[in-house]
């Protein structure tokens, strides 16, 4: 009697592998059924073709959880990026100087809206008490130049009953109209001066230069002395021997008193003042300041004019330094 399932036995052969599965335990094979493989991976189950059992998935959730733990572990260890912490003080330092700017602007713009009304009024109040202070000193001009025409008057009476008064009074009014100090009458000439036109953009250096100064006034004036002149009056401010011409705070001054253009000097003397003026030195140069900066500059003959007397004051100590023409040495 054979055994069965031993080749040439006439029993019953042995039942073959199933389709689709390699026989365990051969050097080849992956994994028995239902028990790991040579890599530890788990096979499929033989009844039901399912991953192996808890054991298998408790190893995997093992090797996941290991392997986390060692990439949380490395960044873990790393410092902070610098770059990032730099990023955000930048951030915050320009917010809060944002901030400050936006506070101040706004407090500057509040100020300026709740002040406005109170500086409208103190500029209007100023300008008021300008003009008032300009009214009086008219006033006080007109008086001085009345109390002057009385002095006068009184002088020339006192003059003519004293011995040799007359010739006196004569010489006396010589002096005050070559010192400014009597109003006169005659023909003579104008120079007037006035600045420039200047563009809005241009710069404050620039619009100085189209201006007039004082120095050109003054060569106005100078240049009519030496033509001739007996008297000069700038803008109606007489010229005496204690008059000045200069400027301040961009203004002009004579007499110490501001003018505004068009700054009109003029000038009393023989007939064809003004043509000898328009040939001598002060005139040529006024027409090269005139053609490089553009400040405008005329010359007119005058059949009459009127100069005031000047409310300069009058020097209280005087010596004669020589004989006066036309009177006694």
């Amino acid at each position: 009697m054979h055994q069965a399932g031993t080749p040439g036995g006439n029993g019953p052969a042995a039942p073959a592998p199933a389709a689709g599965r390699r026989a365990s335990g051969g050097p080849g094979a992956l994994g028995g059924a239902g028990g790991p493989g040579r890599l530890g991976v788990p096979t499929a189950d033989p009844g039901t073709g399912a991953a192996g059992g808890p054991a298998a998935r408790h190893r995997l959730n093992l090797i996941e959880l290991i392997s986390a733990d060692a990439v949380a572990s490395d960044y873990a260890g790393q410092p902070p990026d610098p770059r990032a912490s730099s990023r955000r003080q930048r951030v915050l330092v320009g917010a809060i100087a944002l901030g400050v700017i936006g506070f101040v602007l706004a407090l500057g713009f509040s100020a300026r809206v709740l002040n406005a009304p109170a500086v409208d009024g103190q500029r209007a109040a100023l300008i008021a008490r300008i003009d008032q202070a300009r009214t009086e000193q008219a006033g006080l001009d007109t008086e001085v130049g009345d109390l002057r025409a009385e002095v006068e008057q009184a002088r020339a009476s006192e003059l003519e009953r004293a011995l040799g008064g007359a010739a006196v009074a004569r010489e006396v009014a010589a002096l005050e109209v070559m010192a400014g100090y009597t109003a006169v009458t005659g023909p003579g000439a104008v120079v007037t001066l006035t600045d420039a036109a200047t563009e809005e953009q241009a710069s404050e250096e620039d619009a100085d230069l189209t201006k007039v100064l004082d120095s050109d006034v003054q060569r106005a004036v100078n240049g009519l002395w030496a033509a001739g002149a007996e008297a000069i009056a700038v803008n109606g401010q007489r010229l005496s021997t204690r008059s000045a011409i200069r400027s301040a705070a961009g203004a002009i001054l004579v007499n110490y008193r501001p003018l505004s253009p068009p700054y009109r000097v003029e000038a009393i003397g023989p007939p064809g003042l003004a043509a000898v003026f328009e040939r001598g030195a002060d005139a040529a140069e006024l027409r090269d300041v005139s053609q490089q900066f553009g400040i405008g500059f005329a010359t007119e003959q005058a059949e009459s004019l009127r100069l005031p007397a000047s409310t300069s004051p009058l020097p209280e100590y005087a010596t004669v330094i020589g004989p006066v023409e036309g009177g006694a040495p």
